[in-house]
């Protein structure tokens, strides 16, 4: 099993059918999902770049602000797109940390 990999998961029967049946929302969902890991990358990268002498962020920084201002968009879109098919989800913390795990 470990060395198939992902082809495990075609394996099973409901997930095969609903990849092969819709595959440009999954599409969506991983693209979305690639850039918010993204922006979390270079807000990390930003947040060690803008530590002050005492090694606390500044939380004014533009670009940090601008990177947070972004991830929150993503996370409407998806939350809207969400919503649009169904779900029940409002909050958009919840959203980002179903999407990262």
């Amino acid at each position: 099993m470990l060395e198939e990999g992902p082809n495990v998961i075609l394996r099973l029967e409901t997930i095969r059918k609903a990849i092969v049946a819709s595959p440009e929302p999954m599409m969506w969902f991983s693209k979305k999902r690639i850039k918010i890991e993204m922006l979390g990358l270079e807000r990390l990268i930003r947040a060690v770049q803008s530590r002050d002498d005492n090694g606390e962020v500044d939380d004014t920084d533009f670009i940090l602000q601008k990177i947070s201002s972004r991830v929150r968009h993503v996370s409407i879109e998806v939350e809207q797109r969400m919503l649009l098919n169904g779900s029940s989800v409002y909050d958009l913390t919840n959203i980002l940390y179903i999407m990262l795990m």
